[in-house]
């Protein structure tokens, strides 16, 4: 696949590049919120502009906050996005006028400066024109004013900065991307993690619980297939969230589940026990019909004896009952005890999630799974089963024709259910069971 060329958007701390990042790539991807500083990592998402196809990269804000322990990291990942990047755009804001930060990152940047265009923000009227040509001090000789938040100027902002990237081309169809979000409580590893799968230090990984505040995408390819790392940013329990940017960084947290393939349930074995709260993350990705692999990280810092794993699982399968058909790995990121199995185990999921029975080898289980138990009399009548077929996957979703949805209960289809799997395993994902009443369309 062709490597898409790179736009950056750098900026000191709440200057709007997180919404300028949203109106680029058409969507709410990254957290805006007033509190400074909230982006910490990098956010990438993909847009096109006059026939041109590009990567875009939200850096973190650039400050000089010395109780900031982060703030290092985040200049760093920023010099390394400038490194790579094809055009840079600089966010400055009209309402605080040229800062020394813009300054001192624009004489940090300085060897890059060709291939940056400078864009003063939140400009809503024409007081805010004029005073937006002080920063013509900087010494560019264009700048574009816009507004982030409305839209406005961010065409012509885009006509300039894509002007020299290469026109898009036709490429060979490819499999689509797997996208896999890691998710679990705040500090649990999911950082540490994209790292060691990624090959490259791609978060700020820091002993601090809650680092991590967007949702981050991180492409990377294994054994020629792209794939999408989600890292999402931990989930807090309710009683500890309030309405603000906790609130938010959950919220996005339950989107990405929504918008992945498989979800990679991280569990902190170090703690020996498995919480509500990890209960409850697990269950939105079962309620999601996703793929899911249940990771035990830190799997180095427990106190292993020979029926440990047997242990863990057990408390698993008791506490996360509907996830009985997930797969269980125990791992530690901080080691790479056991990582190299994991995309391997993401893909076999979903090629079960994605698995066709034929119509006939179908009917045979399901009439043996009936003649050994028929349905009972149930809400006035016994149910029959006229005939059965796959209508579906992502996941695995067979339809049965029946005389009466009403007079199967739940149990019944509980029973068949397990009699799929017990013929056909679909390990990882969901398996999803349909009645149609006869005559209905």
């Amino acid at each position: 696949m062709k490597k898409r060329p790179t736009v950056a958007i750098i900026g000191k701390t709440n200057s709007g590049k997180s919404t300028l990042f949203n109106r680029i790539v058409g969507g709410r991807r990254a957290i805006t919120h007033e509190t400074p500083g909230v982006t910490r990592d990098t956010m990438e998402g993909m847009a096109s502009w006059n026939g041109r196809e590009f990567r875009v990269i939200d850096t973190g804000g650039f400050g000089f906050d010395a109780d900031d322990h982060l703030q290092s990291s985040i200049t760093e990942r920023i010099a390394r996005t400038v490194q790579d990047a094809r055009s840079i755009i600089l966010l400055v804001d009209v309402d605080t006028g040229p800062t020394d930060e813009d300054e001192k990152l624009l004489l940090k940047f300085r060897d890059h400066r060709d291939r940056m265009f400078l864009a003063v923000n939140k400009v809503e009227n024409a007081q805010d024109e004029i005073e937006a040509n002080s920063f013509y001090r900087l010494g560019f000789d264009r700048l574009f004013m816009l507004s982030s938040l409305h839209g406005r100027g961010v065409g012509d902002l885009l006509d300039a900065v894509t002007e020299g990237l290469p026109d898009s081309v036709t490429e060979p169809e490819l499999p689509e991307e797997l996208r896999i979000a890691i998710t679990g409580r705040p500090n649990v590893g999911k950082s540490s993690l994209i790292n060691a799968l990624s090959g490259e230090d791609k978060h700020i990984v820091s002993e601090v619980p809650g680092t991590t505040r967007d949702t981050i995408d991180i492409r990377i390819r294994h054994h020629g297939r792209e794939i999408v790392l989600i890292d999402t940013a931990g989930v807090k329990r309710r009683a500890r969230t309030d309405k603000g940017l906790d609130s938010i960084s959950s919220m996005m947290s339950i989107r990405s589940v929504d918008r992945s393939d498989i979800v990679l349930v991280m569990l902190d074995a170090s703690t020996g026990e498995i919480s509500n709260q990890d209960t409850r993350m697990a269950s939105h990705a079962h309620k999601a019909k996703k793929g899911v692999l249940i990771l035990l990280n830190k799997w180095d810092l427990v106190d292993r004896q020979t029926d440990t794993f047997k242990h863990f699982e057990g408390m698993i399968r008791e506490n996360m009952q509907f996830l009985s058909y997930a797969p269980v790995l125990s791992i530690s990121a901080a080691t790479g005890t056991r990582l190299s199995r994991i995309l391997p185990a993401c893909l076999r999921i979903h090629e079960q999630r994605n698995r066709q029975i034929g119509t006939s080898e179908l009917n045979k289980l399901f009439e043996e799974a009936i003649r050994r138990n028929p349905p009972k009399f149930h809400d006035g009548g016994s149910g029959k089963v006229y005939y059965a077929t796959q209508t579906g996957v992502e996941p695995p979703t067979f339809t049965l024709f029946v005389n009466k949805a009403s007079y199967f209960p739940r149990s019944y289809i509980r029973y068949l259910n397990n009699q799929v799997r017990k013929m056909f395993t679909f390990e990882g994902t969901a398996v999803r069971i349909s009645l149609r009443s006869k005559g209905e369309s």
